[in-house]
């Protein structure tokens, strides 16, 4: 990859970054600054399991 594709590859992934930050903080406008810390503590919570229990069934499928 030459440097204007990973540039435009960067200015795509922070535009991505930007939409999600201002969709979270607009969540919690609307539901509240300590229920929005709540639900995305559990939501990240929840995501990394998923993630450590599916790592760990790779590995183990992989050795066996």
């Amino acid at each position: 990859m030459d440097e204007s594709d990973l540039r435009d590859r960067l200015e795509r992934i922070e535009r991505r970054q930007h939409l999600v930050l201002v969709v979270l903080v607009g969540i919690a406008y609307v539901i509240g600054f300590w229920t929005a810390g709540v639900l995305y503590a559990a939501f990240g919570l929840v995501a990394f399991v998923l993630v450590a229990v599916r790592r760990r069934r790779s590995r183990n499928a992989a050795g066996q």
